[in-house]
């Protein structure tokens, strides 16, 4: 073996132990990148056949199901999808039977002003109808025209301003009302007092007609029957109280254009609260009409 001329050898020579630890560093990162960039290369321009499995075409045809699965970091589906559905589901209503009448009921008491609650029933029978929930009915006419036990009514049923259909349909109605029941046996002459009452809510329109409501005024009023204990007040169990008495002398109160007057008269008939009686004046012996105030008091406008 030949010698290789001095001038072409390298020195070999040892890292001493003094070398700086940061040039060993420098030389380790290097080596790595190195090796790094061999990797990869292997890998883009290697056969990496053997690492996939095969594909098998005659599957594709295949019905299959696809299927998918959320992550922990995926936002949720959008609200908007959620309202639209509620949306559909209340974009109409089913104008059947029941909500028929609760609508009619509700027209006929605006109709009359009715205070209390005013129940329908139609008596025939109602085809479904689909309709928005911002349809409206409107009364075109009853007969009678009054809340009454029967009626006939026609109305409409309008939709998003177009007209649905028109209709006729006999009906019955109650009227809801709370009035006075006595909770005490009441004498011929006594005065009815809430205080004794109690209140239920009955239907005004048949059995219970002509009943005293519960918002009623009883001052001025007596019994001209004798009633039972839970026995309904009506109205043609009350008289008004007579305040004035014919041949019974009288205080008369006269006002008008910034005068005040108050003299003695004698009542020439009978009156009650509010009603009109004859006075003749004592003095002067003029007879005048004059308004029943209260007991032995009446008052006239000059």
């Amino acid at each position: 073996m030949k010698s290789i001329p001095s001038r072409f050898k390298l020195p070999m020579t040892c890292w001493p132990a003094s070398t700086n630890l940061r040039d060993k560093g420098s030389m380790i990162r290097i080596l790595s990148y190195c090796l790094n960039l061999l990797f990869f290369a292997g890998v883009l321009f290697g056969d990496v056949g053997r690492l996939l499995e095969p594909l098998n075409f005659n599957n594709f045809n295949q019905p299959g199901k696809v299927g998918y699965r959320g992550a922990a970091l995926i936002a949720p589906m959008p609200s908007k999808h959620k309202s639209e559905k509620v949306s559909e589901k209340e974009s109409h209503v089913i104008l059947d039977r029941v909500l028929l009448e609760r609508t009619l009921g509700e027209a006929l008491s605006h109709r009359y002003q009715a205070t209390g609650k005013v129940l329908s029933y139609i008596t025939r029978e109602w085809s479904d109808m689909k309709v928005s929930p911002n349809f409206f009915l409107k009364i075109r006419d009853c007969a009678p025209d009054e809340l009454a036990p029967s009626s006939f009514v026609r109305f409409e049923v309008w939709d998003e301003g177009d007209l649905v259909g028109q209709f006729s349909e006999p009906i019955r109605m109650a009227h809801m009302m709370e009035v006075f029941f006595t909770t005490v046996p009441f004498a011929r002459g006594n005065k009815p007092s809430s205080a004794h009452m109690t209140t239920r809510s009955v239907d005004v329109l048949k059995q219970h007609a002509g009943s005293v409501f519960a918002n009623a005024k009883l001052s001025g009023y007596q019994l001209n029957s004798n009633l039972k204990a839970g026995s309904p007040l009506k109205w043609n169990h009350l008289t008004k109280v007579t305040l004035v008495q014919k041949g019974k002398i009288v205080d008369v109160f006269a006002s008008g254009n910034g005068i005040y007057v108050s003299m003695k008269g004698m009542a020439l008939q009978d009156g009650v609260e509010g009603g009109l009686v004859k006075v003749r004046n004592l003095s002067s012996e003029k007879e005048f009409q004059a308004r029943v105030l209260n007991e032995n008091s009446v008052k006239v406008h000059l």
